[in-house]
């Protein structure tokens, strides 16, 4: 259509029933069951994530490596594939690491280590504030032994000196992607062309309402 031919006052209204033949409503509506579909499908692809991350954490807690790495494998290319199953700040492989941690004290005084007998010391330092229980061993006697170790060793580092394993490589963290092309992505993109569908309609018929009343004035 040529510009010219909208000085005419018929092609004004023309263009105007056409565009008021497709309901504001109609798209509401549309939009309405695409907002549903939506939030059904990235709750979908939440619970998803919440499963994968569930079989992580039965197998750390099995001790089962291989196990283990495939599930993490699986949580990784879950969530890089779809939208909204960010894991937020991750979580925490304790059990692996409270197994590897143990090996290391357990080697920290085995006599083949050159620093046995300061790790031993401190163990015999630290053994009364171990009052039984995971929680005690963990917050209360591992750490008397690593500051009695630095106490002991001011020269060495006394986690590197123990062999500790660092707790961030135990931290599992991955995020998902803004748009992902799955069925949940498709049902946001169609959210998004609705609402662009109906803010584009009310703009041209405002638009086209305004060429009119300006036609009418300049007769």
């Amino acid at each position: 259509m040529r510009w010219e031919t909208l000085n005419d006052k018929s092609t004004y209204n023309r263009w105007l029933k056409r565009v008021q033949l497709l309901k504001t409503w109609q798209l509401v509506i549309l939009l309405l069951i695409g907002l549903i579909v939506s939030a059904t499908l990235l709750r979908l692809n939440n619970l998803g994530m919440v499963e994968r991350r569930t079989a992580v954490i039965t197998a750390d807690e099995k001790g089962d490596e291989a196990e283990l790495r495939e599930a993490i494998t699986e949580l990784q290319r879950y969530t890089s594939r779809h939208m909204n199953t960010d894991l937020e700040n991750g979580f925490f492989l304790s059990k692996s690491y409270e197994r590897d941690r143990d090996e290391a004290l357990a080697a920290a005084g085995s006599d083949s280590n050159p620093n046995s007998s300061v790790y031993q010391q401190a163990s015999i330092d630290c053994r009364s504030r171990f009052q039984g229980g995971r929680e005690s061993f963990r917050n209360d006697y591992v750490q008397c032994v690593v500051e009695r170790v630095g106490a002991m060793s001011p020269q060495a580092d006394a986690e590197t000196t123990l062999n500790l394993p660092k707790a961030d490589a135990y931290r599992v963290n991955f995020s998902s992607p803004v748009w992902s092309p799955d069925l949940a992505g498709i049902a946001v993109a169609f959210c998004i062309l609705v609402t662009g569908v109906i803010i584009g309609r009310l703009l041209l018929v405002l638009w086209l309402r305004f060429l009119v009343r300006r036609h009418y004035r300049s007769i």
